[in-house]
């Protein structure tokens, strides 16, 4: 066999292999854990939110990213923890409303409210993270 010829042959197989393995979507579960481990790290950012020294804005990133990794929690299409998504699903909408009431002026109540609706959050997405530790390798 011609030399060009093998030469030609292994080029289009290896083309064939890593065009294959760039088609290659993530199972659910894979989405799911990817996910999960951004939620980790974001529920971490929201324990360290302070009001106090950073007014309400520090909320803003924390909240979004949390949010974002909900979504992608939501669209992995894995029903290994449905429940308990839907659960954070619930909890961050609450904290949302919570953060959009506390205002320029920041009463106790509203900042109750906040404080009690991240605390369900966390709460909501521990469930998740409990889901995800024993799914997850």
């Amino acid at each position: 066999m011609p030399r060009a010829l093998v030469f030609s042959l292994g080029a289009v197989m290896l083309l064939g292999t890593l065009a294959a393995c760039g088609d290659d979507e993530p199972s659910p579960e894979e989405a799911f854990c990817a996910a999960g481990d951004s939620l980790r790290t974001d529920i971490a950012g929201l324990r360290d939110v302070d009001i106090v020294a950073n007014g309400t804005s520090a909320f803003d990133e924390p909240f979004a990213s949390i949010r974002a990794d909900l979504e992608a929690l939501k669209s992995s299409g894995s029903d290994v923890a449905a429940d308990e998504i839907a659960a954070l699903d619930t909890a961050v909408t609450q904290l949302g409303t919570s953060i959009d009431g506390l205002g320029a002026n920041i009463s106790v109540e509203a900042a109750r409210a906040v404080g009690d609706s991240a605390k369900a959050a966390v709460t909501a997405a521990d469930a998740v993270l409990e889901k995800l530790n024993t799914t997850c390798s």
